[in-house]
């Protein structure tokens, strides 16, 4: 399978489940902007994120050119690049997180069919001021996928203030 048709199956499969493509931004971001290049898919995204409506709606999906200017230490490792395209899809207070990782896997083992016996998924495991994402740990015991606790790895946030909270990711052991 090549970049084209992941990228392509991607697309597809949320556009099937409503949600509306849009553009990716350019890597220079507009004047006035905080940061010098989009690094992340949802950079473009903040104000939306931030509580704006999308003039196309709460369903979004989206393929974004993103270069890495934090952790540099880490590039040409096997998981690293300095330029890469991030997938995404984006839930404008439609839908929360236990949906959005069951697309996910089903994504990933229907439309891409990886084994499910390669997968691994993280998850936010609390800290002293915010519990664990206890639904997201349930979607993936019940899918019967191991799951790891994390705190660092799975606080997502778009710098020192503005939309933060916890995420899960989905890993594909490679060997």
């Amino acid at each position: 399978m090549n970049t084209e048709k992941i990228v392509r199956t991607f697309v597809e499969y949320f556009e099937e489940r409503d949600h509306r493509r849009i553009t990716g931004s350019t890597l220079l971001p507009p004047p006035g902007d905080s940061v010098l290049f989009t690094t992340s898919g949802m950079h473009p995204l903040t104000p939306y994120l931030e509580g704006r409506p999308h003039p196309l709606g709460q369903r979004l999906v989206n393929v974004q050119r993103c270069l890495r200017t934090t952790d540099l230490e880490e590039v040409g490792d096997a998981t690293h690049l300095t330029v890469f395209e991030m997938l995404g899809t984006w839930s404008l207070g439609d839908y929360e997180g236990p949906l959005s990782l069951d697309w996910g896997y089903r994504l990933l083992t229907d439309g891409l069919g990886v084994d499910p016996g390669l997968l691994h998924a993280t998850v936010y495991g609390g800290d002293d001021q915010t519990g664990p994402d206890t639904a997201s740990l349930r979607l993936w015991q019940g899918l019967g996928v191991p799951v790891e606790l994390t705190v660092e790895d799975n606080w997502w946030s778009n710098g020192p203030v503005g939309p933060c909270g916890p995420d899960s990711e989905i890993f594909l052991w490679s060997g």
